[in-house]
């Protein structure tokens, strides 16, 4: 007569629970939980951003990738960049591009979170129309904005001629002193809307008791907003500074879509004109440079302003 054996399963799985709840193993288990999400940061994140800057104090070019002779010097992509009268430029743009983004987005975001606030009938449905800009890709929306800047037929220039403000059509994307001006308002149509959902969010964790307590004390419009709103959602309000900032500067589908950094680099940043280093004149080593000194620009900007944030929620 054949014996049956019991199934090793639950022992098994006891003995592994003994391992893990005891000793070293209970504390090396929660590390092991978190390892797999760590190699994958690991390896789409850091080793890419270690591999760039390295290459950026390379002659990484197109004839020594297929040689394999690629050698160490120093800083002299970062001299070659510096050197180029096309970075000057791009890097006013790449300024001006950001302030006026990053203004923009802050102020109008701000301005439809606090009336969006409000208790009004149909406010969902205000509240969710206002989100279709962000929603949108970002592809659809470059291609769209750049058929209404259309010379010939674009529907902008048709409702400034109607309004009496041009008299005229207006080639907005192929003019050295509108393009980039025509892009950046492309980039604040879809960038505000996300601001406005953090901010709103963060207007709806105000106390109700506060803002009753302030309209009690004669405080109202501007006084309230100043002095009661924005000390109670400053650390949203940094969180949305930074993050419009950071996708700001990353922005390069806009400017790519719209105008390739043209006419004559009048509306060229940072961003576009890494792209043109690295993938169409294969100079790997500038293109690394310039995205090296963009990184290190993102992290120190970012972490100066956090800081600032900080002291003063100290004070």
């Amino acid at each position: 007569m054949t014996k049956t054996r019991a199934p090793a399963g639950p022992k098994l799985r006891n003995t592994w629970s003994q391992i893990f709840e005891t000793g070293m193993g209970a504390r090396v288990y929660p590390y092991l939980m978190v390892l797999p999400a760590v190699l994958v940061v690991v390896g789409v994140v850091v080793y890419p951003v270690i591999s760039g800057i390295m290459t950026a104090f390379y002659d990484v070019t197109l004839r020594t990738l297929n040689t394999g002779t690629a050698q160490f010097v120093g800083f002299r992509n970062f001299e070659r960049v510096f050197a180029d009268p096309v970075f000057v430029q791009a890097s006013t743009n790449t300024l001006i591009w950001v302030v006026l983004n990053v203004v923009a987005q802050l102020g109008l975001g701000l301005a439809l979170a606090l009336l969006l606030h409000r208790a009004m009938p149909g406010i969902g449905f205000f509240r969710s129309g206002i989100l279709v800009p962000w929603v949108v890709p970002s592809v659809v929306a470059v291609l769209t904005w750049r058929w209404m800047y259309d010379p010939s037929v674009g529907i902008a220039n048709e409702i400034l001629l109607k309004l009496g403000i041009l008299d005229r059509y207006h080639p907005w994307l192929g003019d050295t002193a509108t393009s980039l001006y025509a892009v950046t308002v492309e980039s604040i149509w879809k960038g505000t809307p996300f601001v406005m959902l953090l901010l709103l969010a963060a207007l709806q964790m105000v106390p109700r008791s506060i803002l009753e307590a302030a309209s009690m004390d004669g405080a109202s419009g501007w006084r309230k907003l100043w002095y009661v709103i924005l000390p109670q959602i400053r650390v949203s309000f940094a969180i949305a500074a930074v993050l419009t900032f950071i996708l700001t500067v990353n922005n390069f589908n806009a400017i790519w879509l719209m105008t390739e950094g043209g006419p004559l680099n009048s509306s060229e940043i940072l961003f576009t004109l890494a792209y043109k280093y690295g993938f169409q004149r294969f100079d790997l080593g500038k293109a690394s440079a310039v995205a090296t000194m963009l990184f290190v620009g993102l992290v120190i900007a970012t972490t100066v302003y956090l800081k600032l944030i900080q002291a003063k929620e100290g004070d």
